[in-house]
């Protein structure tokens, strides 16, 4: 898989809105807002920012990073009256110029996000969230 297919992976998923929360070998997370206009996602808020992205995932990824996709949907949750929210979660390794990814499943999503890190015991459940 090239990055340009990671990058349609992750534009596939935005219907609207979606921010994208990298974290690379150095630790630091690196954040992106992404917003459909018609057939086209933008990157951030200026036209700099993919360039910028794809060069954190590239130099992030030596050998490995993570990246979590939250993705906000038109449809609203009668409970909370807000947006159902999709997470989705991928590991990414480069090897050479190719980024390969592997999607993490609903069910690990899930215990990650729900789960203290520091004391393994379960956190309260976000409403109006699907795990993808």
């Amino acid at each position: 898989m090239t990055l340009e297919g990671f990058l349609q992976e992750l534009e596939y998923h935005c219907q609207s809105t979606a921010i994208a929360t990298f974290l690379g070998s150095d630790g630091e997370p690196f954040v992106v807002d992404l917003q459909r206009e018609a057939n086209k996602v933008n990157y951030g808020y200026h036209s700099s920012v993919k360039k910028i992205f794809i060069e954190k995932l590239l130099e992030g990824c030596n050998p490995s990073g993570s990246l979590i996709l939250r993705s906000f949907t038109s449809e609203i949750d009668e409970f909370t009256k807000l947006p159902y929210k999709e997470l989705r979660g991928y590991l990414l390794r480069r090897k050479g110029n190719k980024l390969e990814f592997e999607k993490i499943s609903p069910a690990l999503m899930f215990a990650c996000q729900n789960t203290d890190a520091k004391t393994g015991e379960p956190l309260a459940l976000e409403q109006s969230v699907r795990y993808c």
